[in-house]
């Protein structure tokens, strides 16, 4: 009698296979969900600077005042001129799982030729970290820092 052997996987190696790949998976999903959470806040953050940057540039070319509107419960912001009314000119929405940190919204006016005021906004993620955007009121450059590095 020959004895024919057969080649393939068994149940028991099939099982130990799967439960290796969902440890992998189990440890290494937290710190990836917190790595983009971190993208996706410095992403929003040169998004929030660029629009202030935007605004600026605008009242400079139309010579125009604007008011930039600031709304944590929103979590938007927005930027008025005397043409647009009582509607933004512009909206700035965040993206999910970011917010704007704060209780009551705030307004900054631009006047053109004048001086900038010194903005903050403080952004922060899901996952708890934070990003500033100030603009420096000499240069009218905006700068992002981490609060939490000092």
């Amino acid at each position: 009698m020959e004895v024919t052997r057969r080649s393939g996987v068994t149940l028991i190696e099939l099982l130990v296979v799967t439960v290796i790949t969902t440890a992998v998976i189990g440890i290494a999903f937290p710190s990836l969900t917190a790595g983009l959470a971190v993208v996706r806040l410095s992403s929003t953050a040169s998004s929030v600077a660029s629009f202030l940057s935007s605004a600026m540039n605008q009242v400079e070319r139309r010579e125009q005042p604007a008011a930039i509107v600031v709304e944590p419960k929103a979590n938007l912001l927005a930027v008025y001129t005397a043409d647009s009314g009582d509607k933004p000119r512009e909206t700035f929405e965040m993206p999910q799982g970011i917010a704007i940190v704060g209780d009551e919204d705030r307004r900054f006016v631009l006047y053109p030729g004048g001086v900038f005021p010194r903005i903050a906004i403080l952004l922060k993620s899901e996952k708890g970290a934070r990003r500033s955007i100030e603009i420096d009121p000499i240069t009218a450059v905006p700068v992002i820092k981490d609060p939490s590095i000092k």
